[in-house]
């Protein structure tokens, strides 16, 4: 035992000795119930969004699918088509070879772009795309600032570099109000006229304005229309001067644009004759609606002739005409136009006033009445509201027995005959495009359908004349093989 260790006793006096118990007290802290949790004074930057739109979209999500959107003016790649799906700049595939160098044996080999897929973000659009792009692509994003601003830079070498992906991407872009306001201060900057701003950059309140003018003149046109025959005005549709007479369409060589105006109109029409009850189904429907098509034509060109003539019998002033391109700052608006613009200022302007309005009121009140008194007439001549419902619905389904039967009917008239044989074959044509799915794959199957049944007017349909070019060229092969046999 160590030697300071003898003199212990075998138990320690406890005098003022402080003892802790076997059970340790547990550590608790005094806090205040009420205190209130001081908020972090930095967010962080790692923590996960929550809502909004957080993946990334394929550009095929990103683009209008309807939209018009202008041609690429270089034209896609013909030797590399991978490059028109994805921001490729000038690369493309290249071929050589392989030298050895002892040998100098040549193998053959390519050399394929460096292409990434990134999701990048745009700011305008604010959502993340997905696109394939080469590698220094990237790198001009990253040094430009972002995709928006990669994708908006204005000079010819950047517009070569975008492809037709990065075309349509762009015209995407400048839709967005914002960067329509920031193209409209950057022209302002560089001191161009207000009106070639308006004209070339349009703002939403101006398209919403001029989308307004044209459906208060397609109602103003649709109080003279009757019942049967219903007109929309449409970009297609252009206005002429009352002296002119419009020129004859030739219904075999419309381009694909207006052929699937035409089926939209003609599926419109059955509808409207569904909802009538004038036909039993859908079929019969697009049947009437292209035998009739020549009815609904005649009557909206008259509509057109006598709106043109309405606004021409109120004798419009040139200073007029000239006042208003100024206030609107469109210095190329068509004189029929201006005077369009005119009247509708005028008919908004008289009914503001109370005397302009009862006027106006009254002449409705006319109409209606003069309107309502023939159809009632027509009734009571029929015997009956379902009588005469009956009657409609009878001849319009003689007009689709006597179309039916046209191509072996020779009493009929040549030309009509002619006329119900093209639109039976139309009317195949659509019912089939309509089964293939939705209104955009209904118009390109009726297009392609028309253009193989009526030929496209785009290439040759003569085959004796491509035979004759060939001719030489078959020749000199017959020869050739005649040669090789002997």
């Amino acid at each position: 035992m160590p030697p300071w260790c003898q003199l212990l006793n075998g138990r320690i006096p406890a005098k003022g000795l402080v003892l802790r118990s076997a059970q340790s007290t547990q550590r608790t802290y005094a806090t205040a119930v009420t205190a209130p949790v001081p908020a972090p004074a930095v967010k962080n930057p790692l923590t996960r969004r929550r809502g909004g739109d957080l993946g990334h979209h394929l550009p095929k999500d990103v683009i209008p699918k309807d939209a018009y959107i202008p041609p690429y003016p270089y034209g896609d790649h013909q030797l590399f088509k991978q490059a028109n799906k994805g921001l490729y700049g000038h690369k493309r595939v290249r071929f050589g070879n392989n030298v050895s160098k002892k040998t100098e044996t040549k193998t053959r080999r390519k050399w394929t772009p460096n292409v990434l897929t990134k999701s990048l973000y745009s700011v305008a659009l604010k959502k993340k795309i997905k696109l394939a792009l080469a590698k220094h692509i990237l790198k001009i994003i990253d040094r430009e600032g972002g995709l928006d601003e990669y994708l908006l830079k204005d000079n010819e070498a950047r517009i070569k570099e975008l492809g037709p992906m990065g075309w349509a991407l762009r015209w995407t872009l400048m839709q967005r109000p914002e960067v329509i306001d920031r193209l409209r201060a950057d022209a302002a900057a560089l001191g161009l006229d207000q009106s070639t701003i308006d004209e070339q950059w349009p703002t939403p309140a101006m398209m919403a304005e001029q989308k307004a003018a044209q459906r208060t003149v397609t109602t103003e046109v649709e109080n003279h229309d009757s019942e049967e025959y219903v007109f929309a005005n449409t970009e297609e549709q252009v206005m002429w001067e009352p002296s002119e007479k419009p020129e004859p369409i030739n219904k075999f060589k419309l381009d694909r644009k207006a052929k699937a105006l035409e089926y939209k109109r003609a599926v419109a029409a059955a509808e409207r004759y569904i909802h009538r009850g004038m036909v039993d189904s859908i079929e019969e429907g697009i049947k009437l609606a292209f035998i009739r098509a020549k009815e609904r034509e005649e009557a909206s060109n008259a509509i057109m002739t006598n709106f043109s003539e309405k606004l021409e019998a109120e004798n419009f002033a040139p200073e007029d005409l000239h006042d208003i391109r100024e206030r609107l700052k469109r210095p190329k608006l068509s004189d029929l136009n201006a005077a369009r613009l005119l009247h509708i200022e005028r008919q908004k302007k008289g009914l503001g006033e109370a005397a302009g309005l009862e006027d106006r009121n009254t002449a409705n009140a006319i109409l209606e009445k003069e309107r309502a008194a023939a159809i009632a007439a027509q009734i009571a001549e029929a015997g009956g509201e379902e009588a005469y419902h009956a009657r409609r619905k009878a001849e319009y389904a003689q007009l689709i027995k006597e179309a039916e039967s046209a191509s072996t009917n020779e009493v009929l008239d040549p030309e009509r005959r002619a006329y119900l044989q093209i639109a039976m074959r139309k009317a195949d044509i659509a019912i089939k495009a309509k089964a293939s799915g939705g209104l955009s794959a209904a118009k390109t199957a009726y297009c392609r359908g028309v253009e193989q049944e009526f030929g496209d007017p785009n290439k040759s349909s003569n085959p004796a004349s491509r035979d004759d070019k060939h001719a030489g060229v078959d020749a000199w092969d017959a020869i050739v093989k005649s040669s090789n046999k002997q």
